[in-house]
């Protein structure tokens, strides 16, 4: 069944609702008394926990899987806020008890709106009303229509099924390329950290040869294999030259007198 089937069963039941005369509950009637000035709906709402009726903003629905939709944004909740809290401020309500503890209850409900968390609960609770209202009314209904209401409502629970796994897959992929990516960029950083490191050691290297010339030489070049470094070599040709005066003068001893 397509989305505009389920569209038209749904004005099909709210017509039913309107012939059978589904009378308003207690509190819509309530609300809906002129005599009732702005503090006292809002100190009504508030003791009926009725947050979005308090600041003056349409009710949540709930979807075929039961949870909650709600099209107003932050800026929305905001701009009711601030449009109700000039109609309640103790400044223009001097002596007004009503519209100080009105003013109190409209700033709590403007936080529980506003924060994440406090706005998801009261977003639950108000979708699990949507859904026992809903269900009553398709109970007014007759049976064929019931009965096309549950088959279009089960296979658009299926599709929202689907686009949520698809949701899910997909969320889970962005954070996969997410780690991927940040993984990349760390081996990246970690690489130039270390060429960089690599010249700043030859340059300090270089910088070291360029002011003593000779480390060079008494660090390699003049060292005999074996010999510690920083020990040089003995001049090429003293051992020799060493060895030659000592025969000179062996052979000076030894040679026999010109008279013999």
């Amino acid at each position: 069944m397509s989305k505009a089937t389920f569209e038209q069963l749904a004005a099909k039941l709210s017509r039913s609702e309107e012939d059978l005369g589904v009378e308003l509950n207690v509190k819509d009637r309530e609300d809906a008394k002129p005599n009732l000035t702005a503090a006292q709906r809002i100190l009504k709402a508030w003791e009926t926990k009725d947050y979005f009726s308090l600041l003056g903003l349409p009710e949540p629905e709930a979807d075929e899987l039961g949870r909650p939709v709600w099209s107003c944004t932050e800026v929305e909740v905001s701009k009711a806020y601030r449009k109700l809290s000039i109609v309640v401020h103790p400044d223009k309500n001097p002596g007004d008890e009503e519209s100080r503890r009105a003013f109190e209850v409209l700033n709590q409900a403007h936080r529980m709106l506003k924060d994440p968390t406090s706005r998801e609960d009261v977003l639950r609770g108000a979708a699990e009303k949507a859904r026992k209202r809903r269900e009553q009314q398709e109970a007014a209904v007759d049976l064929s229509t019931r009965m096309q209401l549950n088959a279009a409502k089960n296979e658009r629970a299926r599709e929202l099924r689907k686009a949520e796994g698809q949701g899910l897959q997909a969320h889970i992929l962005e954070q996969m390329r997410k780690r991927q990516e940040e993984a990349k960029r760390r081996a990246e950083a970690a690489a130039k950290a270390a060429q960089a490191r690599s010249r700043r050691e030859a340059d300090s290297d270089n910088e070291e040869d360029a002011v003593n010339p000779s480390r060079g030489n008494l660090g390699g070049a003049g060292r005999v294999p074996g010999q510690p470094a920083g020990k040089s070599r003995p001049a090429p040709g003293s051992d020799s030259e060493e060895d030659a005066g000592a025969a000179a003068a062996r052979n000076k001893r030894r040679k026999k007198p010109s008279f013999i």
